[in-house]
């Protein structure tokens, strides 16, 4: 009776020490991704208030590059160190250095080597090579986001959806991707440009 007892008590973590690690494997089989993205966000009244599309890359761990093309310009890049978060409009960049976020942001989950110490990950939906996963913030409350939801196809990177503390969701699909291609560190720098104010976290 006791061994019975322990087996139900331990079997809801059995299974989510597997989610982490099915996750894990995933992630760790892409060492770097590029691509491009189509990114909406809708408010809690179902309203689309942004709807923009761009570029990335990443490369494990802690390198990543995210550019906005249309129908506005931006960029958010991460040296493995600093990240940078550039607005031409405003001639304003906004420096933070990566070890004060705690590792706590949806791109960390692609490029942090560690992603299981800052989310609990659990799977949705699991078909063949088809998973959709949720991860949670292990620190909510320093985390400006509640949940963030991530599906691979035929174990490829599809698509992420995010939800905000606003309950605004942030939607957004991958295509045109290239996993494993070389991708030099420089590309990942960036200087600041000229008559930009930079405003340091």
């Amino acid at each position: 009776m006791i061994k019975f007892f322990l087996i139900i008590l331990l079997f809801p973590w059995l299974c989510f020490a597997d989610d982490q690690l099915e996750f894990t494997k995933l992630v760790n089989n892409m060492q770097t991704l590029q691509g491009s993205f189509n990114q909406k966000v809708i408010d809690n009244k179902n309203n689309i208030i942004q709807d923009v599309q761009g570029t990335f890359l990443f490369k494990k761990p802690n390198f990543f590059k995210w550019n906005y093309d249309r129908p506005f310009q931006s960029q958010i890049i991460c040296d493995g160190e600093l990240l940078y978060l550039y607005d031409p409009d405003l001639k304003q960049v906004v420096i933070s250095a990566l070890q004060k976020l705690g590792g706590v942001s949806p791109a960390m989950l692609l490029v942090s080597a560690s992603a299981t110490d800052h989310f609990d990950i659990k799977i949705l939906k699991k078909a063949k090579l088809n998973f959709t996963f949720a991860a949670v913030p292990k620190k909510i409350q320093d985390s400006t986001f509640k949940k963030v939801t991530i599906s691979f196809d035929d174990s490829v990177l599809s698509k992420m959806h995010i939800l905000d503390n606003l309950e605004h969701r942030t939607e957004i699909h991958f295509n045109q991707l290239e996993s494993n291609k070389e991708i030099n560190e420089g590309s990942f720098l960036f200087n600041v440009p000229e008559d930009v104010d930079v405003i340091k976290n």
